[in-house]
């Protein structure tokens, strides 16, 4: 493995031109995504290429490290369901997506059996 090439640039956007520290890090990309990043920079007016795919970075890293990630629990079904009226109980209006957060659960069991209570007259919907 080659060692990363460490520069230093100023920064411009600080008056007090604080020195940032960047790694140089080379990339291999097919032809084809070259080819949209040069129509994405023509169109959206960015100077250069790396200017394109370091936004691109730094939007990724924000919207990933916005993820929550949930270890989600193995519960039997009827568990589940009972779980999830204990909830409703203790809420006044609650989003499927909110049950699965919180409970830990699968949203698509949440989903089915939260449609199994409405069909049920358990639940209601919250106009």
């Amino acid at each position: 493995m080659g060692e990363e090439s460490i520069s230093f640039i100023q920064s411009y956007a600080n008056k007090d031109f604080d020195v940032m520290k960047r790694a140089t890090i080379p990339i291999s990309l097919p032809i084809e995504e070259v080819k949209k990043i040069d129509d994405m920079r023509a169109k959206l007016g960015y100077r250069s290429r790396n200017e394109v795919i370091r936004e691109s970075i730094r939007r990724f890293i924000e919207e990933v490290g916005e993820m929550k990630i949930i270890k989600l629990r193995d519960v039997p079904r009827e568990k589940a369901k009972r779980e999830i009226l204990d909830y409703l109980r203790k809420k006044e209006i609650a989003y499927p997506s909110d049950i699965s957060d919180e409970l830990r659960l699968d949203y698509g069991l949440v989903a089915d059996i939260i449609r199994e209570l409405w069909e049920e007259k358990k639940v209601e919907d919250v106009k």
